[in-house]
């Protein structure tokens, strides 16, 4: 004996949550990423983990090798650009550091600023 799903078996399913799922939609933002960059001469590397609400951006980067965490103070996403901020310290004293990038696919290039010093980054997730 053969059985058939009719439409309201279907409908059934789909309310019971047994029918297949709709893929889900990634953000492009949200999740990990690694980073590498300079700062005049000195370079860095960090992982940061973003979560992402609306336009609005959080998150954690840590420094590569330490671990250092650096919660984020500001963030924002609009469109493929992306702008965050974290507080560090050098010698005692704090500082901002600001990240601008602009996202392509699963790759982020931009500019940071760590206490008026220029440079430069990459990442990838």
């Amino acid at each position: 004996m053969t059985r058939r799903l009719t439409a309201a078996g279907l409908a059934l399913l789909a309310a019971l949550g047994l029918a297949a799922p709709a893929p889900a939609q990634t953000d492009p933002v949200a999740g990990t990423w690694k980073m590498k960059g300079k700062v005049q001469s000195f370079g860095f590397t960090l992982t940061c983990r973003f979560t992402r609400n609306g336009e609005s951006l959080a998150g954690t980067c840590y420094d590569g090798g330490t671990e250092k965490p650096h919660k984020l103070t500001a963030g924002t996403v609009r469109g493929d650009r992306i702008v965050w901020t974290y507080q560090s310290s050098f010698m005692g004293k704090p500082f901002d550091v600001t990240y601008s990038g602009l996202l392509k696919g699963a790759a982020m290039t931009g500019s940071v600023d760590a206490a008026g010093r220029k440079g430069a980054f990459t990442a990838s997730r």
